[in-house]
């Protein structure tokens, strides 16, 4: 359908929305998929109002303390040394046109998809925004064609939780893993020896683990295992690539309110319902995230 241009925008507001335009903004919130946990793992906040960006202060740890001699000046003296981080919101947003005799012929039901779509899409958008940041961690485990099992999985953990770095130190918990569902998979049967098992999988642990892992529910290693529907197989290597990270590693800066639009031109007899968003990511502390690259080839 074409866009349509109107040169009278009303942008509503909660004492002045119409029925229909409060099922949509209703849509539009209940849409944010579970399968999209990508956003909520990472560490967030909100800008306040007057800024254009948000600078993050990240403190370098000092040296170990030393050790004094009675009666003797100490003379070590520490800088207090700090990196800026700046994040700079983006504005997103999702329209959407439906005819009036559309609107007419499904009053509620249109408008309550076109919320749910709308609200999907803009939480997809900025699913995606946060997993491009797994492929800038500078440790990456795995590779192509490598099947993901509990020994990567706890090699990485262990690489998170030791002091490898001067600056920032062992990551703290909790971690987190998001991964594409094949790497899950493959992660569990190693876990649980499901795929050699006859009969199926014991009472227990391993049975709590394949019904609960796919929702984070469940942990290994104090890690929660979330999958992500948009981490995506390569077409051609079908591998692809997650992150094992502390909350911290990567920094999400929101800015204002959801907003939501609704506006009617009368001469061609649509409304155009609009959703708007502002957001930016950036990686915070490097040495606390890990790429995960395994294959996830499809197995039906």
């Amino acid at each position: 359908m074409a866009s349509v241009t109107n040169t009278g925008i009303t942008i509503s507001t909660t004492d002045s929305l119409s029925s229909g335009q409060k099922i949509f903004i209703a849509s539009a919130k209940e849409a944010y998929e579970p399968a999209a946990p990508d956003p909520d793992l990472i560490s967030s906040e909100r800008m306040p109002s007057g800024h254009k960006q948000w600078d993050i202060l990240t403190y370098a740890r000092l040296s170990d303390a030393t050790a004094l001699t009675e009666g003797v000046d100490m003379t070590t003296v520490q800088q207090l040394y700090a990196n800026y981080l700046s994040i700079n919101p983006t504005e997103h947003g999702v329209i959407v046109t439906l005819s009036k005799r559309a609107i007419t012929r499904q009053p509620d039901s249109l408008e309550r998809q076109a919320g749910s779509q709308m609200g999907v899409s803009m939480r997809a958008r900025q699913a995606k925004d946060v997993i491009a940041l797994y492929d800038g961690f500078s440790k990456s485990v795995g590779g192509a064609g490598t099947t993901l099992d509990i020994t990567h999985f706890r090699g990485a953990v262990a690489y998170l939780l030791t002091d490898n770095d001067s600056e920032f130190g062992p990551a703290p918990m909790p971690l987190r893993m998001a991964a594409h569902s094949e790497m899950i998979s493959d992660l569990i049967l190693d876990l649980t020896d499901a795929g050699s098992r006859v009969g199926g999988v014991e009472d227990g642990l391993s049975s709590e683990l394949v019904q609960r892992w796919w929702r984070g529910a469940d942990r290994a290693y104090g890690v929660q295992v979330f999958h992500s529907a948009y981490i995506t197989a390569d077409a051609t290597s079908n591998d692809a690539k997650g992150g094992l990270f502390a909350q911290e590693a990567l920094h999400m800066v929101l800015e204002g309110n959801d907003e939501s639009t609704r506006e009617t031109d009368e001469s061609r007899r649509t409304t155009e319902y609009g959703l708007f968003k502002s957001w930016g990511e950036a990686e915070r502390a490097d040495p606390h995230g890990v790429e995960m690259l395994f294959d996830a080839e499809a197995t039906v």
